[in-house]
């Protein structure tokens, strides 16, 4: 395989920025078509970009496509992704994998069956400052991780698609949107699954029943602890607060998610800003190279699966003010 041709539907914010990773990949990668509902804007990026348009997503598996990247409405995950695993192509899916434990099971199944690759979203990873914390503990340079804190602020509500707030959508709100990233990061971090978890939402807000707001203590198998807090209110921020604490045994993390990385142990101790790099071309590079290397991504079906159990059991710790067991 000379070069990974690549199709991708769905044009808007996290589309574009699909589109331009890949074909910024040089002779890894070349997105041959695109997709959209919004057709006339599909068309627009297509003729800017010289990329093929089609009208029905099904085209872009005639185009002989080695990856299908779908960056669509959370409640339109399962059903593109199984057309495009039965079409035997490997994936590239938006965060969360599907609306479901249950989609998200079936969809790493047929990948399992055929053989296939299949990465998740979950993009910030692949920050240069996680990806230093990362690296120091890995080297141990904290001693043990003993706990994770994670809080964020940020513009919600109307500032975001409405299909995000809706129910019947399955958007899930800020705890599909912004608090899954968190989930992912810190498990891999951690290098641990979650075992168990009690979690509060906030269902109140400017769509009526949708989780504006969540609080969700996280308990590892490997006896890690994790907090996520975050809340999006239809307020528009343009500083927004985001916040990673991470504590060893040996020494302390702390990084400002896009502006800082400060490590602090008895033998080390430095802070750096941030130099804005693309985590987008990063994933995609990765994505590219997990299918030409057949290895897994960084990100996989798996990560995508035990993501969405720990929604799902946060939904049910909500509601039922209990500890709630994760299972895959």
């Amino acid at each position: 395989m000379t070069s990974v041709r690549v199709g991708i539907i769905g044009c808007g914010m996290a589309g574009r920025k699909h589109i331009d990773a890949f074909q910024s990949l040089g002779s890894l990668a070349s997105v041959v078509g695109i997709c959209d509902e919004n057709i006339e804007l599909a068309q627009q990026i297509g003729e800017t970009l010289d990329i093929e348009v089609v009208e029905n997503y099904s085209d872009l598996f005639n185009f002989g496509i080695d990856l299908f990247v779908i960056a669509t409405p959370h409640a339109t995950h399962h059903k593109l992704a199984i057309d495009g695993l039965n079409s035997n192509i490997s994936l590239l899916v938006e965060k969360p994998l599907a609306s479901n434990l249950s989609q998200a099971k079936e969809i790493a199944a047929i990948c399992a069956e055929k053989k296939l690759k299949c990465a998740v979203g979950f993009v910030h990873r692949h920050r240069m400052e996680l990806q230093a914390a990362h690296r120091h503990i890995t080297q141990k340079d904290c001693g043990e991780v003993v706990y994770l804190t994670d809080t964020f602020w940020l513009s919600g509500g109307e500032r975001l698609p409405e299909w995000l707030w809706g129910a019947s959508e399955a958007g899930l709100g800020v705890l599909g949107y912004s608090a899954i990233h968190r989930i992912d990061w810190q498990g891999w971090l951690a290098n641990s699954k979650v075992a168990s978890v009690y979690a509060q939402t906030k269902v109140d807000g400017i769509y009526e029943g949708s989780i504006h707001g969540v609080v969700a203590n996280l308990m590892y198998e490997n006896g890690v602890v994790g907090s996520v807090v975050g809340y999006q209110p239809n307020v528009d921020v343009s500083k927004p607060f985001i916040s990673t604490v991470i504590a060893g045994s040996q020494g302390l993390i702390n990084i400002k998610l896009g502006q800082s990385f400060e490590i602090r142990t008895a033998v080390e101790s430095y802070r750096k800003s941030i130099v804005q790099d693309d985590q987008f071309v990063k994933q995609a590079r990765d994505v590219v190279n997990a299918i030409v290397e057949d290895r897994e991504p960084c990100s996989s079906v798996n990560d995508g699966v035990h993501s969405a159990a720990v929604v799902e059991a946060i939904i049910q710790s909500a509601k039922t003010d209990s500890r709630i067991d994760v299972k895959d």
